[in-house]
């Protein structure tokens, strides 16, 4: 077993950690998580998430209390709050190898974890500052101890899977446990006293606090309505997530085959664990592609089961090299971004005026730690950072700096 975990342990480094330092950090979500994580250093307010000097109702601490932790040990860096993710997505790969070998057998197990960081979905996802993989390791873990009937300790951690995206933290787990052992034992009195001592604590703060405005912002409006579609900002056909789980699983699409052919009736439990996923999410109106990424521990246990050594081997091989790829792509990237270069350049100006047009850059807000509104009109000397096609709507302006980002080329002028 140590040589297994060793060899887990390394392939988690360098599939979930390693180089997640080239790319700066993105906007929108990255840098409105980094922005909170540091006002919360700062301010030592470690109840009310801040982010561009406005609340920000709209995800629970957890991420950004990990996050702190990890600046305090690491300082303050890309790399520190990235490795949040990271460490998740090693920890969910762990849990793998023990629901496998508690659940199916010792060979199968390392199969089962090997198989997790070869999806090339998690590639990315373990080295973003976003609390999806975080999720995912909680939840994970709720799974494994319900499946061993440790429920208090699962319970506790639904609890924190909770205090890391709200609901879905709790419905999910609870639904493949059911799917799985089909009774209430998990229902254990101890067990739900402390997640709604420890999960439901920084809500009750929150709701004592800022009371309806807070309940609605986060149960009604990012929960309810968002997956009933009564708010949409992602609306994707129902097959979208289908097609993110066959690109990631791209090194294993023959064992698909093998599955369907001589599937195993041992798999059923994950069978039932990964189609509850991808049913719930295909169903939600609004659809982000990290939102599948819960589903990917069951499917690791499924494809694990009809691998062989010698297929994982050259899988590796080729993973590896695929990976090697991206990160090149990555750091050439990064040398034509706008949010480097304007940072470099915003900070050393230091503008009195600063505002965004049309568009918003959480990454500039996160790494100025200063506040930037939005504005619609503009005064000689104002500095305004905006998308490049938007510069129609300016006469008189100086460019200072033009640069790629994910959704399209950003701006820096100077109005004149």
């Amino acid at each position: 077993m140590k040589k297994d975990l060793f060899l887990i342990s390394l392939v988690s480094f360098v599939f979930f950690i390693f180089g997640n330092w080239i790319l700066s950090l993105t906007s929108l979500d990255e840098g409105r998580n980094f922005y909170a994580t540091l006002h919360m250093l700062r301010t030592g307010d470690f109840i009310v998430p801040y982010y561009n000097c406005n609340y920000r109702f709209e995800k629970p601490p957890m991420l950004y209390w990990l996050g702190s932790l990890s600046f305090l040990i690491f300082g303050i860096s890309e790399f520190s709050a990235r490795l949040i993710s990271g460490l998740s997505a090693f920890g969910t790969t762990l849990l793998i190898y023990f629901i496998t070998l508690k659940h199916v057998s010792r060979e199968k197990a390392l199969l089962s974890a090997l198989t997790f960081p070869l999806f090339i979905h998690t590639w990315i996802e373990s080295r973003a500052y976003v609390p999806e993989f975080t999720l995912v390791f909680f939840s994970t873990l709720g799974v494994y101890l319900f499946s061993i009937d440790r429920f208090t300790l699962g319970w506790t951690a639904l609890a924190l899977a909770f205090l890391t995206k709200g609901p879905v933290g709790v419905i999910l787990p609870i639904g493949i446990y059911l799917l799985w052992r089909r009774d209430l034992k998990f229902l254990n009195f101890k067990g739900v006293l402390l997640f709604i001592l420890i999960g439901f604590s920084w809500y009750f703060l929150m709701i004592y606090k800022f009371g309806f405005n807070f309940f609605f912002k986060f149960f009604i409006f990012e929960n309810i309505y968002r997956f009933t579609g009564t708010y949409q900002i992602h609306n994707m056909p129902i097959y979208f997530y289908p097609l993110v789980i066959l690109v990631s699983s791209i090194l294993f699409l023959p064992v698909f085959l093998k599955i369907l052919k001589d599937f195993d009736k041992r798999l059923l439990p994950f069978a039932g664990w990964f189609l509850l996923v991808l049913v719930f999410y295909s169903l939600s109106k609004n659809k982000l592609h990290h939102y599948i990424l819960f589903s990917y521990p069951a499917l690791s246990v499924i494809i694990g089961f009809y691998l062989t050594k010698r297929y994982i081997k050259y899988a590796y091989i080729v993973g590896s090299f695929l990976l090697l790829i991206l990160m090149f792509g990555v750091y050439i990237y990064e040398q034509k971004r706008f949010t480097p270069k304007a940072v470099d350049f915003l900070k050393n100006s230091e503008p009195q005026k600063l505002y965004f047009y049309k568009h918003e850059n959480s990454a500039i807000v996160a790494y100025l730690y200063r506040c930037i509104t939005k504005e619609n009109k503009f005064k000689k000397g104002d500095y305004v950072i905006t998308k490049k096609k938007y510069l129609r709507d300016f006469k008189n302006y100086k460019l200072l700096i033009e640069g790629l980002e994910f959704e399209g080329k950003e701006v820096l002028i100077k109005v004149e």
